[in-house]
């Protein structure tokens, strides 16, 4: 009963206290994939613009798929995580070639395309095709976490389970969509890491952390390791008027994306011992992520010979803004003018 009172309350409160956001107003599975994937790792003001832009340039699967990745890159340059926008491309091809245009509609299909986890598969199934099932992000693990009083490490499976298990009765059979982005909501704006706000909970009277007085005790977790520091070299190369890229990897960070040339930190001390690399030039650039700080030193070339030169391609200076470049770099070429 009491789980009855509690799935009945959340769809009452989400109907009078959701958030209005444009992707809301449509049960369109593109549109709401598009979202999820944007928003992952990226506040919503910024992840709305990205969206809009996307689906201005992209306006239907099939205008995706049919796209260069180059495109896709460019666009996405500046949300960082750019296997997000690898993954929306290839899934984009799948589903045009194998699914006939239309996104499959469960949960387990869903979650076998590139890209698309357990939380995202849930958050599409549930909001357009009313399946029935907890779509579990961070913010919903806190709120389910502090709900049932859950005092196991969340990054274990066995929490991870448990959460799947206590969550599922308290999604609506009708709304299941709006169960979850109800959840989704109260994780975000109310239920908090720090300073909860229970006083407007709509899950406060329930609620096993706040009757403890400990809702920030919730959930558990390991230790945090520490954030790995990163140092890495690039030499801005300028021929006629043009400047050298090389494309990185398909794998690892940045894939697929262009940087200036990049030396080891033995190599760049040596070129600027022998005067290869202009000594007044050098700045650097600490770009911090959630698991790394990455300090980026810069500096300009003055030698003839190139190094990696049969990797490099050539771009000017007009190229840059819609070239598919890492957001830290980007930032210091083209908006700090270092070029």
């Amino acid at each position: 009963m009491i789980l009855n009172n509690i799935s009945e309350d959340l769809i009452k409160w989400y109907q009078m206290n959701q958030r209005l956001l444009p992707w809301r107003t449509s049960k369109d599975p593109y549109t709401i994939w598009l979202s999820e994937i944007i928003l992952q790792q990226t506040r919503i003001d910024q992840g709305q613009k990205y969206w809009e832009k996307f689906l201005n340039k992209f306006p239907s699967i099939q205008n995706l798929a049919s796209a260069k990745e180059s495109e896709v890159l460019a666009l996405w340059s500046g949300l960082g995580y750019y296997s997000r926008a690898r993954n929306i491309h290839k899934t984009s091809k799948i589903i045009v070639k194998n699914y006939r245009n239309e996104f499959p509609s469960s949960s387990r299909e869903l979650a076998e395309l590139p890209g698309i986890g357990p939380y995202t598969a849930a958050a599409i199934s549930s909001i357009c095709f009313n399946e029935v099932i907890p779509a579990l992000d961070g913010n919903a693990f806190r709120v389910y976490s502090r709900l049932f009083g859950v005092d196991l490490p969340i990054e274990k499976k066995i929490a991870i389970n448990t959460i799947k298990d206590l969550a599922l009765p308290l999604i609506s059979k009708k709304q299941p969509g709006d169960s979850n982005q109800a959840i989704m909501d109260i994780g975000s704006g109310i239920c908090k890491p720090k300073n909860p706000k229970c006083f407007v909970c709509p899950l406060q009277e329930y609620c096993f952390a706040r009757k403890n007085g400990n809702p920030e005790s919730y959930p558990v977790k390991s230790k945090i390791k520490k954030s790995l520091i990163i140092d890495n070299f690039y030499i801005i190369v300028k021929k006629h008027d043009k400047y050298a890229f090389i494309q990185r990897p398909d794998k690892g960070i940045w894939a697929g994306l262009f940087t200036p040339i990049e030396m080891d930190k033995k190599s760049w001390r040596l070129a600027l011992k022998n005067k290869s690399i202009d000594s007044k030039s050098v700045t650097t650039l600490r770009h911090i992520l959630s698991h790394r700080i990455m300090n980026l030193h810069f500096s300009k070339w003055n030698a003839s010979n190139i190094p990696e030169e049969s990797k490099v391609k050539w771009h000017s200076q007009n190229d840059l803004k819609s070239l598919g470049l890492p957001a830290p770099i980007k930032k210091i070429l083209v908006e700090k003018s270092y070029i």
